[in-house]
C-alpha cells in the first residue's frame, strides 16, 4: 500500500492533503478529478489511511500502527466505500451512506467515505447525497472520485475541495514502470508513450498484453481496410461490452494511426511509439495517403469524445468503423 510521499507525480496535491493532516485542518469534503489511470483511487486511499492513521508522520500514514494495518488488509470499520452497483450509484445506497454516518465511528475517529465513480449517481442519489454535504457530522470526510465532474450537480461540486489529477509525464511514467514492473528501459518508453498520461494503463501493458493489445489493433485495421460490413459490424459488437476498454482501443488505433503518419513523412525511426515495429509500419505506410490517416484520427477523436459523453457504444463505434472504411474506399 502506498503513502502519500510514496505516490509518482501530483506533488501540489500530496503537498495540500498532507498538510491538511497535519495542522488538522481537514475538510468535510473532497473530489478528485481527472482520467482514468492518473493516481485518483491510490491517492484516495493514502489519503484516508492518513487521516486514520493513530500518529501520521508529517500529514502522512505511519503505515505501523493498528489503523493502517486495517486499511493495509481491506478491514478498517470506518473506511467506507460506495461504487456503483450495475450502472449507477443508487438512492438506497446513499441512504445506506447516511443510516451509518449517524452512528459514532467504531474506532473513536474520523468516518472516511470513498464515493468512487460519483458521476454515475442517479438523480435521486445526488440530491440526497447533497442534503449530507451541505450538514455533515463533524467526524466524517468524504472523497469523492470521478473523471467525468462535468456530469456532477454543481451544488456538489461547490460543497468539494476539488483537486485535478492531470495525466502523468512519460518520464512519470517510465519512473512507476521501473518501481513496479521488470521492463526493460526502451519498452518502458514505449510503453509510457502509449500510455496516454495513464501509468495504470500503463502497467496493463507490460508483458504479453502490450503484444496482445498491438495485434488486435491491426486485425481492427485490416478489418476496416479490407473485411466485409459484417465483419466491421461484428467487431463493433464485440468492443461494445465495456465503454473504459472501447475508448483505450480507441487511443491504441490512434497511436498506430499516429505513427504511420510520422512514418510517411518523416521515415525517421526515432519519432516512432511502436520502434519494434517499424518493418509492419513500412508495410502499412503504402495502404494509406496522408489526408485519409488525418482523417481516421480525426474521426476516432470525435468517437472517443462521443464514448466520454456516455453515447451509447454500439452506435459510436459502428459509426466509426464504416465511416473510416467509407475515407479508405473514398481515397482508394
Amino acid at each position: 500500500m502506498y503513502k502519500l510521499r510514496d505516490i509518482i507525480g501530483h506533488k501540489q496535491n500530496i503537498h495540500i492533503l498532507m498538510k491538511a493532516v497535519s495542522e488538522n485542518k481537514v475538510g468535510h469534503a473532497y473530489l478528485f478529478t481527472g482520467p482514468d489511470g492518473v493516481g485518483k483511487n491510490t491517492t484516495a486511499l493514502a489519503f484516508a489511511r492518513a487521516l486514520l492513521c493513530e500518529d501520521p508522520i508529517n500529514g502522512d500514514s505511519c503505515n505501523n500502527c493498528r489503523h493502517c494495518r486495517q486499511v493495509n488488509k481491506g478491514n478498517h470499520p470506518d473506511l467506507h466505500e460506495v461504487i456503483p452497483t450495475g450502472a449507477a450509484i443508487k438512492l438506497e445506497q446513499i441512504h445506506q451512506l447516511q443510516k451509518n454516518i449517524h452512528y459514532r465511528s467504531y474506532q473513536g475517529g474520523r468516518q472516511v467515505y470513498l464515493i468512487k465513480k460519483c458521476d454515475v449517481l442517479t438523480a435521486e442519489a445526488a440530491n440526497s447525497l447533497l442534503k449530507t454535504l451541505e450538514e455533515p457530522p463533524g467526524n466524517a470526510v468524504f472523497i469523492l472520485i470521478s473523471s467525468r465532474p462535468y456530469s456532477l450537480l454543481p451544488t456538489i461540486l461547490s460543497r468539494c475541495q476539488q483537486f485535478w489529477f492531470k495525466p502523468m509525464s512519460i518520464q512519470q511514467i517510465v519512473q512507476g514502470l521501473k518501481r513496479y514492473s521488470d521492463v526493460d528501459d526502451e519498452k518502458a518508453e514505449m510503453i509510457a508513450a502509449m500510455a496516454g498520461g495513464s501509468l495504470g494503463r500503463a502497467l496493463a501493458l507490460t508483458g504479453e498484453d502490450i503484444k496482445n493489445s498491438r495485434k488486435k489493433v491491426l486485425e481492427i485495421l485490416e478489418k476496416i481496410y479490407s473485411g466485409s460490413i459484417i465483419d466491421l459490424l461484428q467487431q463493433s459488437a464485440e468492443l461494445a461490452d465495456n465503454r473504459e476498454m472501447a475508448v483505450e482501443w480507441i487511443d491504441l488505433i490512434q497511436l498506430w494511426l499516429r505513427d504511420l503518419l510520422v512514418w510517411k513523412q518523416t521515415g525517421d525511426r526515432s519519432l516512432i511509439i511502436n520502434r519494434d515495429l517499424v518493418e509492419e509500419l513500412e508495410k502499412w505506410s503504402i495502404r494509406y495517403n496522408l489526408h485519409c490517416l488525418v482523417d481516421m484520427m480525426e474521426e476516432m477523436e470525435r468517437a472517443r469524445s462521443r464514448l466520454e459523453a456516455r453515447g451509447n457504444i454500439r452506435l459510436v463505434l459502428d459509426a466509426l468503423f464504416l465511416s473510416c472504411r467509407r475515407r479508405e474506399l473514398d481515397a482508394g
